[in-house]
């Protein structure tokens, strides 16, 4: 509160009219003619007030100066005495005041005449507290959009977009200024902003998030002109990172390891591909030969399901090690689920890695473009309509179209060449429905074939693998919002997966023998997910699978033998078929029973027709979650899982009709740490039992009519696994990103009740991984991938005995999987460097993998006698250069 200071001279004059102390009359008349009498005194008509001493205003000093004033018969101040001087110039300002009175003058026996009179005049300090200043106006409401600003009811006289630089998309949230004017405006959905009612001038237009570089544009409006930009805006690094920023996601499940689109495509040896990097992640055991298979805590690769949108898939990878199947650009997100997966994952009791797709927009066309050595692939997506968009992408290999020119001409009888040949092709329609929901159709197919190369037309050898596997999916959705935070999801699918495969013998002009696997599926999935309260989240549907599996085999088959070795069969034409229908419930109830504590009960029911004969499992589970703080969450969970036995398995004649389901308990316990926004620890010890596994046995069954009948599969084996897993993980920010994983895990299976406890054969105690990428600037990103894995376990040769019957030698082994391969070491390393342009980006990118030409052994290969072996190793250094464009 600011105070002033008044300074008051206090005029006290006052006049007695008979005193004679305080009047002093002028000379006396003489006695006979005047009476010397005061008949009026003198009254004060103006008075002045004197000024403050500065320094005694400023020292706070107050005084009183008594004076005396001569006044002549006008009234006018003729002289003034200092009777009781005070100093500090109190006493030159008393007179200098005095001296500017003006009275009306005495009257002395009834005339006008000179008088004297005494008074004080006194300096005091009045302290007053100055009174507040009014309130400023309220500023006027916006009535307007946020992306409109100024004066709305003038015309627009400066507007724009704020796009992407290099992918021409769309900003919305930008901070667009007009400093000098003081103007705000936020870009909205379609990244436009206006400016209403600017003056003509010159100004410094300013953009501002914190995902992009401060942007500053200088304009000039010249007068009644209405001007429109286009503000280019650079992402922090250097790079078009998607971010998408989402409201806190509800969480049902215990442990999800998440991957974003841009540590999808950028990851050192995964070549830029989107689904390796979920082989990086804690829980995940290493592949040999770089091999696609998914070894999620020492379960076998057809225990982990695979969903795209809810319905299960195949295989995410090409034949041999090849890319994923899927474009990154498709891909929204990738959820790695280890262990107590939700519900809505059924039938299996492995793990679940959850794809999710990423819809086209209707913002312009976009698209991008990916070169290098090994294949080629694009992606594209534009509006039709409005509401209506449409994103397509391929990709296809083309090693096997130039190998055949650089490698040397092969003698007859000489060695082959073998490459693989893949592509791949993915679309999907969108449809916005607005209020109504929103609609679309997503369509995916792969194609994996091996090429004999040098082919000799003469050989008396058939060289003609006619090996191929191929995929296709139709995925429709339906998606709206029933009520409140519910939504409502439909989404049938259609699928059909192939695999052929034919071998080739001595003296043989075509294929000795030869299988082909078609399943046809039909599934139909209901989903309602959301909040029913404020402390009550659901998320249950429905799940229906049709599966209809048709083998036609060519294969040396009798059924008469028991034992075939050494018998020389001819092929048999086989076709065989298997049928599953399964019908599933589920729900997952997520209940916050305090502030700090959540429970997720679950419950799934699953009902089968395996060849006509029923099945059923239920699986009840419970996950909970218990936040000690803002940054360190507890989870535990126990859960029951099953799933149906392999097509094969169930076959009345290559299989065993009686096969049961498939079952195993997850326990968990764990802890999630996130100190700050950037870093997060996700640490957990689990346990795994699983039993009634289909495992494949020699045994023979005798029938009533005293033949024999091979048992093949038996629903008794028993398998389990622990371990612990932490992944320390640092997102995606300006500069850098990246994760620690490491996992110590144990794996052991009994195939029957009898037999000894072995290591399964992907046991692999110790696996780490550790990814790191840094931009500098410039464009620049520079990225590394360290693995280290144990070896997996193998069964030692101890000699070989010759079987005369068969002319070949038969190995002598040693203890079940009592040693292992060596320890696997591999460093990646990726430099990648964007040019950003206004419309588009070009990128050139170096992959290398095995830096260091590490010699990694991967299995041993015997000679004919099994006397001598030789290493057979993993990949060599492999770089590979590549290309690409985004606009």
């Amino acid at each position: 509160m600011r105070r002033w200071l008044l300074a008051i001279a206090m005029i006290a004059i006052w006049c007695a009219p008979a005193r004679a102390d305080d009047v002093r009359p002028p000379d006396p008349a003489p006695p006979a003619k005047r009476t010397g009498v005061v008949t009026r005194p003198p009254r004060l008509l103006q008075a002045q007030a004197p000024d403050y001493p500065p320094a005694a205003l400023e020292a706070g000093q107050q005084a009183r100066v008594k004076v005396r004033i001569h006044i002549d018969a006008t009234g006018v101040v003729t002289a003034v005495d200092v009777i009781e001087p005070a100093g500090d110039g109190f006493d030159e300002a008393a007179v200098a005041a005095a001296m500017q009175y003006v009275f009306e003058p005495a009257e002395i026996d009834g005339a006008p005449a000179a008088i004297a009179v005494e008074t004080a005049i006194n300096f005091t300090i009045e302290r007053r507290e100055e009174p507040e200043p009014p309130p400023p106006p309220p500023p006027a409401a916006h009535t307007g959009p946020p992306n409109h600003a100024g004066a709305l009811t003038a015309p627009v006289s400066l507007q724009g977009a704020a796009l992407e630089r290099g992918t021409r998309r769309a900003l919305a949230g930008i901070i667009v200024s007009i400093a000098e004017l003081g103007l705000d405006a936020v870009t909205g959905d379609d990244g436009t902003f206006y400016f209403h009612g600017v003056p003509p001038g010159s100004y410094k237009l300013l953009a501002v998030d914190p995902r992009y570089d401060r942007l500053e544009r200088p304009i000039a409006l010249a007068k009644q002109e209405a001007l429109e930009v286009r503000l280019w805006m650079r992402p922090r690094g250097g790079n078009p990172y998607e971010t998408v920023v989402e409201g806190e996601r509800e969480v049902l499940e215990v442990t999800r390891r998440t991957i974003q689109r841009q540590q999808m495509t950028s990851v050192p040896g995964t070549f830029g591909d989107p689904i390796r990097v979920v082989q990086t992640l804690p829980g995940i055991q290493r592949a040999p030969f770089g091999l696609g298979l998914l070894l999620v805590r020492g379960s076998n690769p057809d225990d982990t399901g695979i969903y795209v949108d809810g319905h299960e898939v195949p295989s995410l990878f090409h034949f041999l090690g090849g890319p994923s199947i899927f474009n990154a650009e498709m891909l929204d997100s990738l959820d790695l689920y280890p262990g107590g997966f939700p519900a809505r994952f059924g039938r299996h009791h492995g793990g679940a890695v959850a794809l999710e797709l990423r819809p086209s927009q209707s913002d312009g066309i976009h698209g991008s473009a990916k070169i290098d050595f090994i294949d080629s692939g694009g992606y594209l997506r534009a509006p039709i309509t409005r509401d209506l968009s449409i994103a397509v992408a391929g990709r296809r290999s083309y090693i096997d179209l130039f190998l055949g020119f650089v490698l040397p001409q092969p003698a007859k009888g000489g060695q082959r060449i073998v490459t693989p040949v893949y592509y791949d092709y993915s679309a999907r329609v969108d449809y916005n429905l607005h209020d109504n929901g929103r609609l679309s159709v997503f369509t995916i197919g792969s194609s994996d074939t091996l090429h004999v190369l040098n082919k000799d037309p003469d050989a008396e050898l058939s060289t003609d693998l006619n090996t191929a596997i191929k995929f296709l999916r139709v995925i429709g959705s339906y998606e709206r919002v029933i009520a409140g935070d519910l939504k409502l999801t439909l989404s049938p699918a259609w699928g059909r997966d192939t695999v052929t495969f034919a071998g080739a013998q001595a003296e043989a002009a075509g294929p000795f023998s030869s299988i082909s696997v078609i399943n046809d599926s039909l599934s139909y999935r209901m989903r309602v997910h959301g909040k029913l309260a404020d402390r009550l989240t659901i998320d249950s549907g429905l799940d229906l699978l049709s599966r209809v599996t048709r083998y036609q085999a060519l294969l040396p088959v009798n059924d008469q033998l028991i034992n075939p070795s050494g018998v020389d069969v001819p092929p048999t034409q086989l076709f065989r078929g298997a049928q599953l229908i399964g019908l599933g419930g589920y729900i997952d109830l997520g209940i916050d029973v305090t502030s700090r504590l959540k429970l997720v009960p679950s419950l799934r029911i699953d009902g089968y027709l395996l060849d006509g004969i029923g099945r059923n499992s239920v699986d009840p589970r419970l996950v909970a979650r218990y936040q000690v703080s803002p940054t360190l969450t507890l989870k535990a969970y126990l859960g029951h899982f099953s799933q149906p036995p392999q097509p094969e398995g169930f076959d009345r004649r290559f299989g065993n009709p009686e096969l049961g389901i498939e079952h195993a308990i997850h326990t968990g316990i764990g802890y999630e740490w996130k100190p700050d926004r950037l870093w997060s620890i996700d640490s957990e010890l689990y346990y795994v039992s699983r039993y009634d596994v289909a495992v494949f046995t020699s045994a023979v069954a005798e029938n009533p009519d005293g033949t024999f009948t091979n048992v093949n599969f038996l629903s008794e084996g028993k398998n389990h696994s622990t371990g612990v897993e932490i992944l320390i993980k640092r997102e995606i920010s300006e500069h850098a990103y990246g994760w620690l994983s490491y996992t110590y895990s144990r794996a052991y299976q009994q195939t029957h009740p009898d037999s000894d406890v072995v290591p399964t054969a992907f046991d692999q105690p110790h696996v780490l991984n550790a990814v790191a990428s840094y931009k500098p600037g410039g464009g620049w990103e520079i990225g590394g991938r360290f693995q280290l894995a144990s070896g997996r376990p193998d069964t030692p040769v101890i000699g070989a005995t010759y079987d005369s019957d068969a002319g070949r030698y038969v190995p002598i082994r040693g203890e079940a999987r009592s040693i292992r391969t060596p320890l696997f070491v591999q460093l990646d390393a990726r430099v990648e460097h964007d040019w950003l342009y206004e419309r588009w980006s070009l990128g050139l990118y170096l992959d290398v993998i095995n830096v260091t030409n590490r010699q990694n052994v991967e299995a041993l290969q015997y000679d004919y006698r099994f006397r001598n072996s030789s290493p057979v190793t993993s990949f060599p250094i492999l770089p590979t250069l590549g290309v690409k464009g985004t606009w």
